[in-house]
Order: structure tokens, then C-alpha cells, then sequence
């Protein structure tokens, strides 16, 4: 089989184009079923300069910026082999990329929206989308479901969090790409002495780090869920349990003033000064994203879903999936093919490992090179729930981020800051 690539700038945005010729006899796998037959590709062996004029439409696919393909790191060129690696043995049509942004102006929330409104034509057949967006573009009609193309099996064996972010009101809208869990790290060396019970930690002399500022709360909304709070009322409507946050707040507002919580935590936004003061060994134990780790590289450290509360050991997920909004009913079962494809363990093991992301499968993991942590984030996957819909997780991260601060910063009492924050949590 001879291929061609050409890499090229169009005027809509960054594409990316691979186009073969496929000889007689070729050997071709079978297609995953389908309600609707594949696309018919003509086998030719047109010359470069003629098959680059073919006017056919190709299978569309929209990639965040850190997924771009044509970046040099080799996360990104392993997947720039997968994706021609399947034209050659599949699916013989030309691959168009296309990096849009997961937020703002031109994003693809906004893209997407626009395009099903106005030009639906100009819709992608493939798009890898994060967590945040699988709700309401789902809710919204422009995602096709899953079922009737293929199904997420068991045997596949995904983490209970991968198929919860793919999943909108009972229906499957995508195939759980890479994720990235909520985790607690410390040295080795103190493995085996830091107490992960909280009420053990609150008295013991460890320090801890987290962004307390950070706008999502990632933190506080495990740790209260971890403690047993609700975050859905009977109508599905988000909610806080004030003595359940109360205590809460007690807790982190005594460990604050004793010095366990650096002063810094309250300007923090983001894992940067948490992965930083591990690095420097200013802090204990660290509350940060996976992927903050991971591409950090730190060597000699453990890591847990963090610090157990009434028993309980829990901790949140994000990640991507790969969703279908083909206009062309005869390109979504193609999409699909290729969603799972991507999405199979032999390739999720390398990729996410280079990514610095977690696998959305625990069989990918048994391909990692075996240590401590790989099997740590195997537990910590297994024990993690996905975010909640940004219609649920934004608000009541708003209303944590501002409690904590109260608590810390301010020096609000605990009982009154959690008394505010269902309060105005409430407010229409």
C-alpha cells in the first residue's frame, strides 16, 4: 500500500490530510456493525498531484490544541501513527484535523452550536471533547448516542468514572478517551507514617497543599462528598448539606490555623505552587489534578485518592471522550469505528503514559511499566467518580471555593460560612 501525507494550513483552521491508494487484494477488517453501511472508497492509485484535487468529503475530526497531531512530543506523534494506521488498514478516506479551543470565543462549545444552527455541513464527524462540554451538547441534540453503533463492554473493562462522563441522563454519548484524577501525593519516605484518615492527619504533624482559590474546587467538593454530602436535590436541582460542609469547614479552618495549610493555599488557583512546594519539599502531602504530577515527573513519590473520611476513600475524575456529530448519517458509524480504535488498550497504554493522563481502562494499565504508582493510580481510578455536569459542578464550586476562603483568609466562622454558602447557592 503506498500513502501520502500532507500537512497544510486551509483558511478555516489547521487541517490535517492523509490519502492513500489501497491495492487489489488488500486485506480489510471488518467494520464495527452499524445501523448504516460504511462510506464506498474507490480503490485507485491516483498520483499525488491528482488525489490532493479529490473533492470527496473526508472524515472530519476536531482535536483541543494539546492533542494537535503535528506536535513534535511523542504522545502526539503516537497518535498521528494510530490515526494513519487505521486509513491504511480501514477506512481508505482523507483525514481532516482541526484544533479548536475547549473554552471562549471560537471554542467548541460556541463552534459546535454555531455550526448545527446555521451550517450543519461544516460539522465534524469525530470530536475529542472534554468532560465540561458532553452535557450540554448532548442535551442540546448535537451528539448522536452511542447505541446502535457499538457498545462500551464490559470486557473492555472501563473505569466506573470513564463511562459516567460519557454518559448524559442514561444514554452513552462517546468512548472514554483519557482521564485525569483528583489524587493526594507524598514522599515515599513518609509512606508508611502519613496518616490518611483526615481526623488521624488533623493531629498528626504533616502539612498539606492544595489550590484553595481555585475556582472549580475540586478539593473541597471531594472532600465534602467524601463526608457524605449530597450535591443533588429530589428535582436534580444542586444543593449543599450545611452541617456536612460545616464540619468540613471546622476541620480545614483548624488545620489552618495550626499551620498544616500553608498561607499560600488561599491565593492559589491552580496545581502550579502545589506541585512546586512538593518538588521543594515545603509541604507534606499535595491535593492536585493527575496530570499536574505526572508531567511534573516526580520520582520516589506515592500517591492515594486521598485522605479517608467516615471510612470512606473517594475522590473526582475528568476526561475526554470521543463524541460523533457527523452530519452525514453514512459517516457515523465510521466515526465510531475510529473512536474505538483510538480508544483500544494497546494504544491508550503508550499514549496516556507519554500524555501524562490516565487510561480510561484498567486492562491499558496492566501495559504501563509496572511499579508502586502505576498500581496506586490503578486503585485511584477504580475509586474515582467523574465531575458532575458543569450545570451542577459550577455552582456549587463557586460556593465552595468562596467557603473555604471565608474560613482561611477571612476568618469567617465555619458554621456561618456554610450557612452562606447554601444560602446563596439558593438564590435564583
Amino acid at each position: 500500500m503506498k500513502a501520502f501525507l500532507r500537512l497544510g494550513l486551509l483558511l478555516v483552521g489547521l487541517s490535517w490530510l492523509i490519502a492513500c491508494g489501497e491495492q487489489p487484494g488488500d486485506r480489510r477488517p471488518a467494520a464495527s456493525p452499524s445501523p448504516n453501511a460504511l462510506p464506498q472508497i474507490t480503490m485507485t492509485n491516483t498520483p499525488e498531484s491528482v488525489f490532493f484535487q479529490d473533492s470527496r468529503r473526508g472524515l472530519r475530526i476536531w482535536l483541543p490544541p494539546q492533542f494537535d497531531p503535528n506536535n513534535d512530543r511523542l504522545a502526539n506523534q503516537l497518535l498521528r501513527d494510530r490515526l494513519q494506521a487505521f486509513y491504511e488498514q480501514f477506512s481508505n478516506l482523507p483525514i481532516e484535523i482541526r484544533l479548536k479551543a475547549e473554552d471562549g470565543p471560537g471554542g467548541m462549545l460556541e463552534a459546535l452550536t454555531a455550526a448545527s444552527e446555521a451550517a450543519p455541513l461544516a460539522l465534524p464527524d469525530l470530536v475529542l471533547l472534554p468532560r465540561k462540554l458532553v452535557t450540554p451538547l448532548a442535551q442540546s441534540g448535537i451528539l448522536h448516542p452511542l447505541d446502535g453503533y457499538t457498545q462500551l463492554a464490559e470486557e473492555q473493562k472501563w473505569y466506573p468514572y470513564a463511562l459516567q462522563i460519557a454518559t448524559v441522563e442514561n444514554t452513552t454519548f462517546g468512548i472514554p478517551f483519557v482521564g485525569d484524577a483528583l489524587l493526594l501525593a507524598y514522599p515515599k519516605s513518609i509512606a508508611t507514617e502519613l496518616p490518611l484518615n483526615w481526623n488521624d492527619w488533623l493531629v498528626s504533624r504533616y502539612t498539606l497543599g492544595f489550590a484553595a482559590a481555585d475556582s472549580q474546587a475540586p478539593v473541597m467538593l471531594a472532600l465534602y462528598l467524601q463526608a457524605g454530602g449530597e450535591i443533588l436535590n429530589a428535582q436534580g436541582k444542586p444543593i449543599l448539606e450545611e452541617a456536612v460542609l460545616a464540619e468540613l469547614l471546622e476541620n480545614i479552618s483548624y488545620a489552618y490555623r495550626q499551620g498544616k495549610l500553608p498561607a499560600w493555599v488561599t491565593q492559589a488557583e491552580d496545581d502550579q505552587m502545589v506541585v512546586q512546594s512538593l518538588a521543594d519539599g515545603k509541604i507534606d502531602s499535595g491535593y492536585l489534578w493527575g496530570s499536574s504530577f505526572l508531567n511534573r515527573n516526580l520520582q520516589d513519590w506515592r500517591v492515594s485518592a486521598g485522605f479517608l473520611a467516615n471510612k470512606t476513600s473517594l475522590t473526582l475524575a475528568n476526561g475526554w471522550i470521543w463524541a460523533s456529530t457527523s452530519p452525514l448519517p453514512d459517516q457515523i458509524g465510521i466515526s465510531f469505528q475510529l473512536a474505538t480504535y483510538l480508544s483500544q488498550a494497546e494504544f491508550l497504554a503508550p499514549f496516556s503514559q507519554a500524555m501524562g493522563y490516565l487510561p480510561t481502562r484498567s486492562d491499558a494499565f496492566l501495559l504501563w511499566q509496572s511499579s508502586e504508582l502505576t498500581k496506586d493510580l490503578d486503585t485511584i481510578s477504580q475509586l474515582a467518580q467523574g465531575l458532575p455536569a458543569s450545570t451542577i459542578s459550577d455552582p456549587i464550586g463557586a460556593a465552595l471555593r468562596n467557603a473555604v476562603l471565608a474560613v482561611t483568609k477571612d476568618r469567617v466562622p465555619p458554621k456561618q460560612a456554610a450557612a452562606d454558602a447554601v444560602t446563596n447557592l439558593n438564590k435564583p
